[in-house]
């Protein structure tokens, strides 16, 4: 690569240095050290990835997820006829009553291929419909009148890393497109994540020329030892991008979440181990001008997120990566003659190769609307997040309650498995809970939960390293094990 080009290119990504992203200099080490608070990532699955989609503005249900056998429906929204007609309305093969908006092609495709799983008047109590308030809550995971300005996500990293930022990984836990941090990923002691502008192209090492004995030279030698040595996350960006350059499928142009998602499917594909990223689509505060402007969005959401599933399945990833759509409030069910107002409760997407496809949920109940015809909420938000962490990363609530979320929440069957505290997960539903005392002296006892049928499972103890260190058997009715720690040398240990 030409020197110009990389240094033009380096710039164009957006991504900060480490003296204005605020992180430390080269550490002395780049992975947690034995015995290093870090091996509590052990306790989730490492190769989960999150990608969360942002429609911000507050996203209008009813012309999203389209109850297009309801007059009542036709009849709140007369007004402006502010509705999608039951002949545009996508309908679905298992759902009889609601369909998509037509926009909606793309991901009609991945519906009926059981990779969309559709969370139904998704709100929280108490709803506050300002824009600012109402994110401020989504991104806390908090109740509606408590003020937090740290990240659900964030403070659960934060219980998963706590010697975080004295000890570094090797690659960023987050990454949100954009110029600046959400509070999703800003913790309560530190910023858990990095923003960066953009994707689209993260440039080669650029060692393929000699540095000329210059002072142009030696600014560059100082860039390329910038980014080789000193910002650890950057150089992690850059390589994963550098190994992958190129996608295996072609995303829809002048789409900027497509372009976006494009890029996280290379740097995914390149070996990147961050586990979250945050994409935002603005636009859908949609007080007029509604079914234009609705109509350009949800094309441009749909199609992106085609293009980038069927890339994850090309790559063969696609049953390591998972999307969620978040808003921060959806659309009054009435209509105001060319938009929607302000509302409470609205659909949730996840979607990918790993989640039970269909509907979670009612629909929405038109005859019994809130105040100025806000739609009844079925579901709290944190339920779908406690889901995603317990069932997507496999982490057991003690690690997110109360550090992510202020109390537990029920869990929704969101997901086709738990991703790790299963011994057998298509037949058995042996989960294992976390272990008390903790830290261990003497022993330490671990809670078997499910049923084993006829058959014995096994109990494996390692040490950080993988190396094997005993066995237990699991009967049919063992509810718990207890395992003498006496003989083993302190430090911390996998159990599976």
């Amino acid at each position: 690569m030409k020197r110009r080009t990389f240094v033009q290119q380096l710039a164009a990504t957006g991504m900060l240095l480490p003296m204005s992203l605020g992180f430390p200099r080269l550490r002395a080490f780049a992975q947690a050290p034995p015995g290093s608070e870090f091996m509590k990532l052990a306790t989730i699955n490492s190769d989960a990835i999150t990608v969360i989609i942002r429609l911000a503005g507050g996203n209008d249900g009813l012309n999203t997820i389209v109850p297009y056998t309801n007059a009542e429906y036709y009849k709140l929204r007369t007004d402006g006829s502010l509705f999608i007609k039951d002949t545009d309305a996508l309908k679905l093969s298992d759902n009889a009553t609601m369909g998509l908006h037509p926009s909606l092609a793309g991901l009609k495709t991945l519906y009926e291929e059981q990779k969309v799983s559709i969370i139904q008047n998704v709100g929280y109590p108490n709803q506050n419909f300002s824009h600012f308030r109402s994110t401020d809550i989504w991104l806390s995971g908090t109740d509606a009148d408590v003020f937090d300005t740290s990240g659900w996500y964030a403070k659960f990293l934060e219980e998963l890393y706590p010697d975080y930022p004295d000890v570094l990984p090797t690659d960023p836990f987050a990454i949100e497109l954009g110029t600046f941090l959400s509070s999703t990923l800003i913790g309560k002691k530190n910023n858990m994540g990095i923003a960066i502008a953009n994707l689209n192209y993260v440039p080669d090492q650029p060692d393929d020329q000699p540095i000329p004995s210059t002072h142009v030279g030696i600014e560059e030698a100082y860039v390329r030892e910038v980014i080789k040595q000193t910002n650890i996350f950057t150089t992690r960006i850059i390589e994963a991008g550098s190994k992958q350059t190129k996608n295996m499928v072609t995303y829809p142009t002048n789409n900027v979440l497509a372009s976006g998602l494009a890029g996280i499917a290379r740097i995914i594909a390149g070996g990147l181990k961050t586990q979250m990223y945050i994409v935002n689509l603005g636009g859908y505060d949609t007080h007029s001008n509604q079914l234009t402007q609705h109509a350009n969005l949800h094309k441009q959401f749909a199609d992106a997120v085609l293009a980038f599933q069927r890339d994850l399945e090309a790559f063969g990833l696609d049953k390591r990566v998972c999307m969620m759509t978040i808003s921060e409030f959806g659309r009054r069910a009435i209509s105001n003659g060319s938009g929607t107002d302000h509302g409470s409760a609205a659909p949730l997407f996840v979607i990918g190769s790993g989640v039970n496809g269909g509907f979670i949920g009612s629909d929405p109940n038109l005859t019994a609307l809130q105040g100025p015809g806000n739609i009844p909420m079925e579901h709290d938000f944190r339920q779908v997040y406690a889901s995603l962490l317990g069932q997507w990363y496999g982490a057991s609530e003690q690690l997110y309650v109360p550090a992510a979320l202020p109390r537990p929440f029920q869990q929704l069957p969101i997901f086709k498995k738990l991703s790790t505290s299963v011994l057998d997960h298509t037949a058995q539903h042996i989960s294992l809970g976390m272990h008390y005392p903790s830290p261990a002296n003497e022993s330490t006892i671990i809670p078997i939960g499910g049923i084993l049928s006829g058959t014995e499972g096994l109990l494996e103890i390692y040490t950080p390293e993988g190396r094997l260190i005993t066995e237990y058997r699991i009967l049919p009715g063992t509810k718990s094990i207890e395992v003498d720690t006496r003989s083993l040398p302190s430090g911390l240990y996998v159990y599976s």
